[in-house]
């Protein structure tokens, strides 16, 4: 499929969320009030439409992807929605890779990378952000990352600064990936969001390991929050210039509706890029790795050949 860019788009960093995902929520005390307004202070989302029982949430996504021709899109799932996203990829296959949340603190967190794996999925997403208990180096963890090679599944991982207001920074430095990155020289591990805010240390694990890599999810609105100035441009060319552009991954990190698919993000990173390519940082074929080929390559994840002509403005 050809998105309205003119090339072919895989978003490797989306939301499944459910009814079942915000009933989770009010479960654990995480009020709709206090999330939706951290999200409209700190995101493009002006409002937030809660899902219902009565959402075909798989349909609404796969409309949205035939809308701007995105061929594929890749989705953090949590357990509230994990039968419902398997179902989604049933019902359309090609278009939906999935990687679960998983957490450490489970007992049963090794048991869930195996249980992932039997149903298809891609990869796992931790979130060492919102861990207090451990770090990403911890001892803990350890059986998660055995499994996941064993597997062969990619391990998305959370540093930085988060929507969640139940974020310990003190775990959030991206440097806490390097001695598993050493110890699981095997193992692909993916950096969300540019590190969000960790930026620095993203681009030094370029230097230091070879199995780290990063996503562009986002608006990376982190910018805002350092004491030097960056633009979506300049972080493209770093990231490029430390780690070549086969360990930058493309992203939006879409999550509720209204909003859908962030066009918007899509559409700024790769003027980003495209004006790289002008500048010869960045060859034809290496933009093609950002927007499509590093995740398909790094999970062998076959996408269904379709054409469609976009129609959403």
């Amino acid at each position: 499929m050809i998105s309205r860019l003119g090339i072919e788009v895989v978003d490797a960093h989306a939301h499944f969320f459910t009814a079942n995902t915000l009933r989770s929520w009010d479960r654990r005390g995480r009020t709709r009030e206090g999330f939706e307004k951290r999200t409209r202070s700190r995101t493009d989302m002006t409002s937030i439409e809660v899902p219902d029982a009565s959402w075909d949430v798989a349909q609404r996504w796969v409309d949205e992807m035939d809308s701007y021709g995105v061929s594929t899109m890749g989705f953090m799932v949590g357990a509230e929605a994990y039968d419902e996203f398997l179902e989604a990829r049933r019902r359309f296959p090609g278009r939906f890779m999935g990687y679960a949340n998983v957490n450490p603190g489970e007992p049963d967190a090794a048991e869930q990378v195996g249980r992932a794996t039997r149903d298809g999925l891609q990869g796992i997403k931790l979130y060492p952000s919102s861990w207090r208990d451990f770090h990403a180096y911890d001892e803990a963890c350890y059986p998660i990352y055995e499994e996941a090679l064993r597997h062969g599944l990619l391990v998305f991982l959370h540093f930085g600064i988060t929507i969640g207001g139940q974020a310990d920074l003190r775990h959030g430095n991206p440097i806490d990936i390097q001695l598993p990155a050493r110890d699981f020289p095997d193992l692909n591990f993916i950096i969300a969001h540019f590190g969000a805010g960790f930026f620095r240390e993203v681009l030094l694990l370029q230097y230091q390991t070879d199995n780290v890599l990063m996503d562009s999810s986002g608006s990376n609105s982190w910018m805002r929050y350092l004491p030097y100035d960056l633009d979506t441009r300049k972080i493209f060319e770093r990231a490029i210039k430390a780690g070549g552009p086969e360990r930058v991954i493309f992203g939006t990190d879409s999550t509720f509706f209204p909003r859908g698919f962030r066009y918007n993000v899509l559409e700024a990173q790769y003027t980003a890029v495209r004006a790289l390519q002008e500048e010869g940082l960045i060859t034809e074929e290496g933009v093609d790795a950002i927007f499509r080929g590093n995740i398909l390559r790094l999970t062998g994840y076959k996408t269904r050949p379709r054409t469609l002509s976009c129609s959403k403005t």
